[in-house]
């Protein structure tokens, strides 16, 4: 019993066999580690929608978001699979919204200003070159209808 679990086991070694999803061509050789804080008016934000916005067109493909937990504290994956963020120059996009209302007339607030929920309007941009901590500040609380 003993020699067929061992040779089980050499068998997965030596045929390269990795556990977990395989990575798309092209996908970014290395991922760090990148830590963001979100603060509204200086109180971490929970529950807001981050991502970054690679700046390098053959690098856009691979998006890379988190949420905001109780501390504002963003843990950020690539590609919706694996942990971390490639290199290069990122616009920060950050999107909060709340649903009031019964079903079938629910109305849709944004609370934070929608200059940051566009990669071209907003003013937030990371730059990652090894693992990354930052925070970044959306600025006053809102509770804005948002159009049907």
């Amino acid at each position: 019993m003993k020699n067929g679990i061992r040779f089980i086991l050499l068998f997965v070694v030596l045929s390269g066999c990795h556990f977990g999803p395989a990575k798309p061509e092209g996908f970014p050789k290395k991922l760090y580690p990148c830590e963001l804080t979100i603060l509204q008016e200086g109180v971490p934000l929970q529950g807001a929608r981050v991502g970054l916005s690679h700046q390098d067109e053959n690098q856009k493909n691979w998006g890379t978001t988190g949420i905001s937990d109780s501390e504002g504290v963003v843990q950020f994956y690539t590609y919706g699979k694996w942990k971390g963020v490639p290199a290069g120059t990122f616009k920060v996009t950050v999107v909060k919204q709340l649903v009031e209302g019964p079903d079938n007339k629910e109305i849709t607030y944004t609370l934070i200003d929608e200059k940051f929920a566009e990669p071209d309007t907003t003013p937030l941009e990371l730059e990652i070159k090894g693992k990354t901590t930052q925070t970044f500040d959306v600025g006053a609380a809102i509770k804005k209808k948002i159009p049907n």
